[in-house]
C-alpha cells in the first residue's frame, strides 16, 4: 500500500477544470516534484492534498486513511510556503516552536526539540534573532525547521526557493535533499524550476493542463521525455519534422527536408513524424566529416560551457560543449555535426 494516494483526483472552478484524473501513488519517504508551467494544476494539486481545497471527484489518502473531507489541521502535514510565513514579532526558536506549542508540547520538551531541529538546518546560534536579520536562505531554513520540527507524517513544499537568488538557491538545494534523506519524511515540491525538480526528486511528475504528462525519476524523463512538451520543458530539444522513408528492425529512417535520419523505434513508411536530439548530444566536427555540415551563427561563453546556434539544412540548431580549457570554433566557421545513434529520439505530440 502506498503512503499517499490520489485516486481519480479533478477540481472544478465553476467551468473551469483546474486539475483532471489525477492519479498518482507516493511510497513512504519518497521525494516527489510536481513540475509545471502556471496554471498546470500543480499549487492546486497540492492544496487539495494539504486539505485548503477540496476535490470536485475523487479521494486521498495518507498512510491507508481516506483524508478526503478532513481539515488541514487533523492530516499531520508540515507545509513551507513561497513566502515563508514567518511571524515577525517572533524569535526565530519561537517561530519553530509555534506548532509545538499549538500541539500543547511542555516547555523543556518543545525546546529541546526546537533546539535539535535549529542544529539540523544549521541555525543554532541565530535561536535568538528575529526574522528581519536574516538572510533569504537563513528565512528558508527557518520556515523548513518549522514545518519538520512537528515530526509531520507528510511535508509540502510550494516554490520554497523561488525567493533566492541563483547561487542561493542551489546551495539550498542541496541543503534540502539532504534535510529530506536524514528526517526521512515523505515530500512533495511543487516547482516550475526542472533544474530544481531534477536536483531534488527521487521522481518527477510533469504536468500539464491539470493531468501528468509524464512520471518517472529525473534522468529517466529527461533522457526519454516520450513528447514535445515534456522534452521541452525538461531543458530544450532541437526538433525536425519529417516523414519516415524506411522501417528496419528497431530503426527507422526519417526523411528531414533532404536529410536521412536513423532513429530507434517504429513508423508506418510514408507517414509525418517528428524526431529530436539535445543540445549537449550534439558533437561539432570537421567540415564534411559529420552527418550534415552546418555554419555557426552565434557563439556565447558560459563559463563552465560553450552556448552555439547553427545554421543548417535541418534549420536552427541549438548546441552546448562543455568548457574543457581550449579554444573552440568561432561564429562563421562551418562544422560538421555529429551525435551518438541513440541520442535522437521520436516524440509524440503533447
Amino acid at each position: 500500500m502506498s503512503f499517499l494516494s490520489l485516486k481519480n483526483v479533478s477540481k472544478r472552478y465553476g467551468s473551469s477544470l483546474a486539475v483532471e484524473n489525477f492519479n498518482l501513488n507516493v511510497e513512504q519517504g519518497e521525494f516527489i516534484s510536481f513540475l509545471g508551467p502556471s496554471g498546470c494544476g500543480k499549487t492546486t494539486t497540492l492544496n487539495m492534498i494539504a486539505g485548503f481545497e477540496e476535490p470536485t471527484t475523487g479521494s486521498i489518502e495518507i498512510n491507508g486513511k481516506d483524508v478526503t473531507n478532513t481539515a488541514p489541521n487533523t492530516r499531520d502535514i508540515g507545509i513551507v510556503f513561497q513566502s515563508y510565513a514567518l511571524f515577525p514579532h517572533m524569535t526565530v526558536a519561537e517561530n519553530v516552536g509555534f506548532g509545538l506549542e499549538m500541539r500543547g508540547i511542555h516547555k523543556e520538551d518543545r525546546r529541546q526539540r526546537v533546539m535539535e531541529t535549529l542544529n539540523l538546518v544549521r541555525l543554532t546560534q541565530l535561536a535568538d534573532r528575529f526574522p528581519k536579520s536574516l538572510s533569504g536562505g537563513q528565512r528558508q531554513r527557518v520556515a523548513l525547521a518549522r514545518a519538520i520540527v512537528i515530526k509531520p507524517q507528510l511535508l509540502l513544499l510550494d516554490e520554497p526557493l523561488s525567493a533566492l537568488d541563483a547561487k542561493i538557491r542551489e546551495k539550498m538545494q542541496m541543503e534540502l535533499r539532504n534535510i529530506q534523506h536524514e528526517v526521512g519524511v515523505t515530500t512533495i515540491l511543487v516547482t516550475h524550476d526542472q533544474a530544481e525538480a531534477m536536483a531534488m526528486s527521487d521522481r518527477i511528475a510533469v504536468m500539464n493542463f491539470g493531468r501528468i504528462a509524464r512520471l518517472g525519476a529525473p534522468f529517466e524523463i529527461y533522457e526519454k521525455p516520450g513528447d514535445r512538451f515534456t522534452s521541452n520543458f525538461l531543458g530544450s530539444t532541437n526538433m525536425f519534422d519529417g516523414e519516415v522513408s524506411e522501417q528496419s528492425g528497431d530503426m527507422v529512417v526519417v526523411n528531414c527536408n533532404g536529410v536521412e535520419l536513423s532513429v530507434h523505434g517504429k513508423g508506418t513508411k510514408g507517414s509525418g513524424i517528428t524526431v529530436g536530439v539535445r543540445p549537449e548530444k550534439i558533437e561539432l566536427v570537421g567540415a564534411g566529416l559529420g552527418i550534415i555540415d552546418a555554419k555557426i551563427k552565434t557563439r556565447i561563453f558560459l563559463g563552465t560551457s560553450w552556448a552555439y546556434q547553427l545554421e543548417s539544412s535541418l534549420g536552427a540548431l541549438d548546441v552546448t560543449l562543455q568548457n574543457t580549457g581550449h579554444e573552440v570554433a568561432g561564429e562563421g566557421a562551418v562544422v560538421g555535426i555529429a551525435w551518438p545513434s541513440d541520442a535522437i529520439r521520436i516524440f509524440a505530440e503533447g
